[in-house]
């Protein structure tokens, strides 16, 4: 997920750096590698993300585990929907002859980038205060599960 998420922003930036200052006839070609790469970063952090939240969850309370990851996604989509355009209208606002469409696209570029730099700071922060824990085979091998070898008797 870390991956992801610096991906995520390192391609919001590129966007905004690209709207920025590409001329308007290569834009649309100049944006397109920007968003593969936002593409490729929402690849790599909603699996793991939901993962990790079922994951978590007793196997009992499934359900509701993931009942709770929609509503949480639901909400944020609904906040981020409605914020993002908003602040590029917002921006895009004024004589048609400048250049507000462009700067409008940046700051909402620079909105989404800041966005995700939450994200990953909040997962740094999470995955420094969990524990680590010990995997599947070493668990199953502490509880006497997996025959040991001779030489570690």
């Amino acid at each position: 997920m870390t991956v992801g998420l610096a991906l995520g922003i390192g391609a919001a930036l590129a966007g905004a750096t690209v709207t920025l200052c590409v001329p308007t006839a290569v834009l649309p070609v100049a944006l397109a590698p920007t968003q593969l790469m936002s593409g490729v970063a929402g690849g790599l952090t909603v699996s793991p993300n939901q993962t990790q939240v079922l994951q978590h969850a007793p196997a009992e309370a499934a359900e509701v585990g993931g009942g709770i990851l929609q509503i949480a996604q639901r909400i944020a989509a609904a906040v981020c929907l409605s914020a993002v355009p908003a602040v590029y209208l917002h921006a895009a606002s004024g004589p048609p002859e400048g250049n507000h469409p462009r700067a409008g696209y940046a700051l909402a570029s620079c909105v989404c980038a800041s966005l995700l730099a939450v994200a990953l700071l909040l997962s740094l922060l999470r995955r420094a205060a969990t524990p680590a824990r010990p995997s599947a085979l070493a668990s199953a091998n502490h509880a006497g599960a997996v025959p040991r070898s001779k030489e570690t008797t």
